[in-house]
């Protein structure tokens, strides 16, 4: 096969990111867009030493899963890469995928259960950030960088950002280009808007508005404040966040408030948490509390419960299972986070909760040295997983039960082999749909000591 020529192929299955895997002639294609079970005519447009890219030209016996994308930069936005899928077929892929992973990386044989989907996957991020620029035309645009180029892909309405966002930062570019205000450009370092970010609380409604800059000023800043504040009145702040560098970093390090108090307010299972310009908070407001109240529900928690939050970020897993149990502690090497898990215990009144900043695994061998029992501890590391310090740690501390929450199935799998080989067992295996119509998938494993 060279590039340039057309096969009749029939994609088997998929890969890890949603592309159609497709076997010819003893060899492997990958091709975007293609569904297992389907046959089409591809194109090959590379060839490589271990496989080839083709295109999908034509499609000659469609999956019954199949659906016209809503979207209608679907092809070349890249920010979603399921929407061709059915509701049902994105949960058989993403269940498939935690199976698969769990097979071939953990050499685990685990009863997975149907993904849990969720029931409206449209308008779900409360967090948006678009950079802007010039189109062809010289029109300024709002959207999303093209893969692997510095091109604007223009958007007017993300059918996966909450609606109001969409709104306000269509009025944003409206006002920009009635008072000359310029987008930054990446060659010539002139211009001043780099980025226009917003989060909303989903509960709270509440609404965060940031301007991320290259010039330490906007012109006209107060008159658009006004028009905004005045046609939006869910905002309760709007931050300016100055970034003078040359790279791919969204935010700067200073910032001026330009109306409110610089923060926000939401609730998560019924706990308030302040929501600040930097504070991470998990971006699918209703499919998070299936998340964690689905992996405390799998936990054998009861008033006399001692448990550990490793990486627990600004506490919402904390203090979500503080009502449940006699003592949670929480710890977190991000100084920032701590500082924000502290005030939210405050906010919320939670009084047996202990947040330390430290190294996860270190500060667990201190627990055990003072002899400090742990029931359950729950894991939600970072994408690249747990360290085998981390784990050697965990085992020294020796609970009852582990969960672990992971965003990387892959990772997730290989250090579910390992606690498998020191004496834990999986119980319960449950992914869950976070992030609709992408390939990413939140996975939960409860583990019990043999």
């Amino acid at each position: 096969m060279k590039k340039n020529d057309y096969f009749i192929g029939k994609c088997v299955d998929q890969s890890h990111d949603g592309k159609g895997i497709v076997k010819y002639e003893g060899f492997t294609y990958f091709v975007n867009g293609m569904i297992t079970g389907e046959v089409g005519q591809i194109k090959c447009i590379k060839m490589l030493k271990n496989y080839g890219v083709g295109r999908l030209i034509e499609l000659q016996k469609p999956s019954p899963e199949r659906v016209n994308p809503k979207c209608h930069i679907y092809q070349g936005c890249g920010g979603c890469h399921l929407m061709h899928l059915s509701s049902l077929g994105q949960q058989e892929f993403k269940t498939k995928r935690v199976k698969d992973c769990m097979e071939r990386i953990g050499h685990l044989e685990v009863d997975v259960q149907p993904c849990l989907m969720q029931e409206d996957p449209w308008y779900y991020r409360n967090k948006v950030q678009m950079p802007l620029g010039y189109d062809k035309n010289g029109q300024l645009v709002t959207g999303f960088y093209k893969q692997r180029t510095n091109d604007i892909i223009a958007c007017d309405e993300c059918l996966i950002q909450n609606e109001e966002s969409n709104a306000v930062i269509q009025r944003v570019k409206e006002l920009f280009v009635q008072y000359d205000i310029k987008p930054y450009d990446k060659t010539t370092h002139q211009g001043n808007i780099k980025h226009v970010l917003t989060k909303k609380g989903y509960h709270s409604e509440e609404f965060m508005l940031c301007f991320i800059t290259y010039q330490k000023t906007i012109k006209h800043i107060d008159q658009i404040v006004e028009i905004l504040v005045q046609e939006f009145p869910h905002i309760k702040t709007i931050i300016q966040n100055i970034n003078d560098r040359h790279d791919n970093v969204i935010l700067g390090d200073e910032e001026k408030i330009l109306y409110g108090q610089g923060y926000i307010y939401d609730t998560l299972l019924k706990n308030q948490y302040k929501i600040s310009l930097k504070s991470f908070y998990q971006i699918n407001p209703i499919q998070v509390e299936v998340l964690y109240q689905t992996a405390i529900d799998l936990a054998h928690l009861n008033q006399d419960s001692v448990v550990l939050d490793a990486y627990c970020g600004i506490g919402t897993i904390t203090l979500s299972l503080a009502k449940y149990v006699k003592k949670v502690y929480g710890v977190e090497v991000v100084p920032q986070a701590i500082e924000d898990a502290k005030n939210n215990a405050l906010l919320n009144k939670i009084d047996n909760v202990d947040f330390v900043c430290d190294d996860a695994g270190k500060y667990m061998v201190e627990l055990v040295k003072k002899n400090t029992h742990l029931d359950v501890v729950f894991v939600d590391p970072p994408r690249k997983g747990c360290s085998e310090e981390f784990l050697e740690h965990l085992l020294q501390a020796s609970p009852k039960e582990i969960i672990y929450i992971s965003c990387d199935v892959a990772t997730q799998a290989r250090d579910a082999k390992y606690l498998n080989e020191h004496g834990y067992t999986i119980t319960n295996c449950q992914p869950v749909d976070m992030f609709p119509h992408t390939f990413h998938i939140e996975n939960i494993l409860r583990f019990e000591k043999s």
